[in-house]
């Protein structure tokens, strides 16, 4: 008969399976002795560890590079404001000229914006540019809707 008041001892750790047949294995081991007749030493938690830290920081490296070659050639832009005109009820119609100086087509991602006459912003609008051929340019004409007053200019930015 077992005493009530007795501790039983145990492992604190839990029980552990063999991670290919599933046998019970101690608190240390990843594999059995049956599935490890050569007696080799399985891999530690921080070589598995390590080795995941490797191939993401090579996943990362790798994907900078790519997108540094995706992107070489393209731009840079120039652009201008060739006209404002106004568009009821509470906007203005702006052509825009984009210039691409670099060696391949791209398209051109523009800031387009209405100041009043102190020079303060009263409305930015983004807008993409069609396809800018390599040495080439473009115009298209995009909208700046809700302003409370008429700009007294329209800057671009593009890049």
């Amino acid at each position: 008969m077992t005493d009530p008041g007795a501790e039983v001892e145990r492992e604190p750790r839990s029980a552990r399976n063999c991670y290919k047949c599933g046998r019970p294995v101690g608190p240390d081991d990843t594999i059995c002795s049956v599935c490890n007749q050569a007696g080799m030493a399985t891999p530690s938690a921080t070589q598995y560890h390590g080795t995941i830290v490797v191939a993401i920081v090579t996943g990362v490296v790798l994907l900078a590079v790519w997108a540094s070659l995706a992107m070489s050639g393209i731009g840079p832009y120039e652009a201008m404001v060739l006209s404002v005109a106004a568009d009821a009820p509470d906007g203005v119609i702006v052509s825009v000229q984009v210039s691409n100086n670099g060696t391949r087509p791209g398209r051109a991602k523009c800031a387009l914006e209405a100041q009043n006459a102190a020079g303060i912003a009263i409305r930015i609008r983004s807008a993409v540019s069609p396809q800018v051929p390599a040495g080439g340019s473009v115009t298209f004409d995009d909208r700046i809707a809700g302003l409370t007053e008429q700009p007294a200019r329209v800057t671009v930015v593009c890049s």
